[in-house]
């Protein structure tokens, strides 16, 4: 309630009545720097592109990054330059695509997919793919060469994507497909390249749901024969450790000409379970149709790989201790951390 008395005192509200130089800066919501960076988190930020044959404006005064150095995710600039050592893979004529499966949860998973990427970089300068698989946060810009991002619209999907997107967009002649926990330890040899498949590990055809796996199978079109082939007894065949492979793109094409594999798994796949039965299914249908062989695997069965499964190896330095210590010479280096 105002008073006669309180009449020659400037309103609180009215700042018309305050001289121009001494009135606050009024700052809006959508200026106040809090408000900036809340905001910042609501969207998925997409890495910046570099191809080799456009202008080059790198902040040279950033420090170089080692293939498996632990980059700071808490840089928004990040060196993601190929090595000068590096060159294109091409084997037999074959054009190549690699293609990193990521997942990340917490900020420090951005180190995985780095490292995969950078590790790639230090040989070769094919095409990168990343597929991006529910993250539950955002990313860094970090600056990617001769590479691009999807963020995939079947949440959960998992194993499956790289072949989905590889059949879709047809990026080369063969995709080399890795997950963000894989790191390139040295150039594949021509043994490793050779044939049109080729796991990266394989594991034995026991310990499977073969109800889910018949569920599954059903999906398919002419899938008479591989339900056939899944309950003979003696019928030999192994599944793909994480669904990573060296894969043709005509064996894909194959697959989905003959089953609707991808175009149909690709909307069933949802969680670890169905994602494990996916690295059961790619092996029943290459081995039901001959088109990859005994030595199915370039580095053999995943049980063998030194420290397979433990967490307690969660860095490519770990990784590439623990096979030099076993002398396991693998190309590619696996760590597991839990997601």
């Amino acid at each position: 309630m105002s008073s006669w008395a309180n009449r020659g005192i400037f309103s609180k509200r009215n700042l018309t009545q305050i001289p121009e130089g001494l009135r606050p800066k009024i700052i809006t919501r959508a200026q106040r720097p809090e408000v900036l960076i809340s905001e910042s988190f609501q969207q998925k930020q997409e890495n910046e592109i570099i191809y080799p044959s456009g202008s080059k404006d790198d902040d040279h005064s950033l420090p170089e990054i080692n293939a498996y150095a632990r980059p700071s995710y808490l840089s928004r600039r990040v060196d993601m330059s190929p090595s000068p050592n590096a060159i294109e893979l091409r084997h037999n004529d074959k054009s190549y695509v690699f293609v990193i499966l990521r997942n990340i949860r917490v900020t420090r998973d951005n180190d995985l997919w780095m490292s995969s990427y950078q590790s790639i970089r230090k040989f070769y300068t094919n095409k990168i793919i990343i597929i991006d698989d529910n993250s539950s946060i955002n990313t860094v810009n970090g600056k990617i060469v001769n590479a691009e991002v999807i963020q995939s619209e079947y949440n959960g999907a998992g194993e499956i994507l790289p072949y989905y997107y590889f059949l879709m967009n047809k990026w080369a002649d063969t995709m080399i497909f890795f997950h963000d926990s894989m790191f390139l330890n040295r150039p594949f040899t021509s043994v490793e390249l050779d044939g049109a498949v080729r796991f990266h590990w394989h594991f034995d055809n026991t310990n499977y749901d073969s109800r889910k796996i018949g569920t599954y199978l059903s999906m398919l079109s002419n899938h008479d024969t591989l339900l056939e082939f899944i309950n003979q007894p003696d019928s030999k065949w192994n599944g793909c450790f994480g669904g990573a492979s060296i894969i043709d793109l005509s064996i894909v094409q194959q697959l989905e000409d003959t089953y609707s594999f991808f175009s149909k798994l690709v909307m069933s796949i949802r969680n670890r379970k169905d994602r494990e039965t996916f690295e059961r299914l790619l092996g029943v249908v290459l081995y039901h149709n001959h088109l990859i062989g005994d030595s199915a695997s370039n580095f053999g069965n995943i049980l063998k790989y030194p420290g397979a499964f433990e967490s307690q190896i969660t860095t490519p330095d770990q990784g590439a201790h623990a096979i030099s210590q076993k002398g396991y010479h693998s190309a590619i280096i696996k760590v597991w951390r839990g997601r």
